[in-house]
């Protein structure tokens, strides 16, 4: 039989206060597309399904819509990741099933719901196992987390969940296709760029060797690169489908097409995918980043266009730049940053007390990388105000208080 695999959509994730649903609608439909040509028979999404636990009505319409649409091309089965809020999906799972969409939010024992055997439309028996995102602190007591050192939680919450695969997979027989749905962190792997750092870290760690010999395949989602973990079976990560943050702005985006059969380890194809804006970061003075424009062939130039960019501007900054920076990129630059001299050498402030307080300021300046002489014009002109109003005041005092009649220009 063959399935198809897919995780960490992270519907309704912006990029830089930018909306990305409209990507999201794309690649999602394109995943439909990809499954109805390959002919899958079963369709797995490990996790992440949204960007939040709180996602907008939009949002949900985006996910719902895609996975019955799935669902009308074969049998589809969900796990909730760190992203998702378990108690919603866990509100929405019976609606689903009857759409031959099964969603599991927390683990179980195989008798209570922790696998569910499907019958695909080759006349295969698939036993697929489901562990949906486990929390340290839904696994690991309180009184351990308090009291005990980083790494012998790390040890406990690896243990633990080594147990908790053996449970869900326990008893699998060999006549039939047996696969896994997980969302965890397999220690070693390669984060992809815009995952949670916490739910990354060694405390979150399981051990590839940990997924047991009788699966044939464990479709993997938390990680955003795609990848090909080392264990006992079949342990691969499929990735998102787009690229959700400038970490990830090299990463091919995929779907994992598997063929299995019974006692036999599975044949695996990274499918990419090609909808959504590419992510970009180019770097240079703003005459720089002219000639790379320059140099670009006429459908280059038309992809920035469709392109998320972000710029490093390493030049002084003044003002205004930043616009310039944004008509000569157009309106993908979401976000410029002007590096100034302190960022790109870390040379430090000095100073000299034999200048005055307008050389100082522009030494200032000049550290910072800001080159605007009509800013430094200002901060004299209101240092000289300020000096002439303290001066005078104090000629006032003086004098008992008298002042000589002032004349208003107009």
């Amino acid at each position: 039989m063959r399935l198809l695999h897919t995780s960490d959509w992270h519907v309704g994730k912006a990029i830089r206060g930018h909306s990305r649903l409209n990507e999201h609608r794309d690649v999602l439909a394109e995943i439909v597309t990809k499954a109805a040509g390959e002919h899958v028979e079963l369709i797995v999404v490990a996790g992440d399904l949204y960007e939040t636990a709180a996602p907008s009505a939009e949002s949900e319409s985006v996910v719902n819509t895609a996975l019955l649409n799935l669902a009308e091309v074969c049998p589809v089965v969900v796990v909730s990741g760190n992203h998702d809020n378990a108690r919603r999906l866990a509100a929405v799972a019976p609606l689903m099933d009857l759409a031959r969409i099964t969603m599991a939010s927390r683990p179980l024992p195989p008798s209570e719901g922790g696998r569910r055997l499907i019958r695909v439309e080759s006349g295969a028996d698939v036993d697929v196992a489901m562990l949906p995102f486990v929390s340290q602190r839904g696994i690991v007591r309180t009184a351990e987390l308090m009291g005990n050192a980083a790494f012998e939680n790390a040890q406990t919450y690896g243990d633990r969940m080594q147990r908790l695969i053996a449970a869900i997979t326990t008893d699998m027989q060999s006549d039939n296709v047996n696969v896994m749905v997980a969302h965890a962190f397999v220690a070693g792997a390669a984060a992809g760029g815009g995952e949670r750092a916490a739910h990354i870290a060694d405390e979150y760690g399981v051990s590839a060797i940990d997924f047991p010999a009788s699966l044939q395949y464990v479709a993997l989602g938390h990680l955003h690169r795609p990848q090909q973990m080392l264990g006992a079976t079949s342990l691969y990560y499929s990735g998102s489908p787009l690229q959700l943050d400038f970490g990830e702005a090299e990463q091919r985006k995929v779907v994992n097409i598997v063929d299995v059969e019974p006692g036999i380890p599975a044949k695996v194809r990274s499918v990419p995918l090609t909808s959504g804006r590419r992510l970009l970061t180019l770097t240079g003075t703003l005459a720089d980043l002219v000639n790379q424009v320059d140099a670009l062939e006429t459908d280059q130039r038309d992809g920035l266009a469709e392109s998320w960019i972000r710029v490093r501007v390493t030049e002084p900054s003044r003002l205004g730049l930043a616009d310039e920076v944004r008509e000569l990129l157009g309106p993908g630059v979401v976000d410029v940053r002007i590096e100034s001299l302190v960022e790109r050498t870390g040379s430090s402030r000095r100073r000299d007390e034999d200048r005055t307080p307008s050389q100082l300021f522009g030494q200032y300046l000049g550290e910072i990388g800001v080159a605007e002489p009509r800013l430094e014009r200002a901060f004299t002109e209101l240092h000289d105000e300020l000096t002439d109003s303290t001066m005078s005041g104090e000629a006032t005092a003086a004098s008992g208080g008298q002042q000589e009649p002032s004349v208003e220009t107009p």
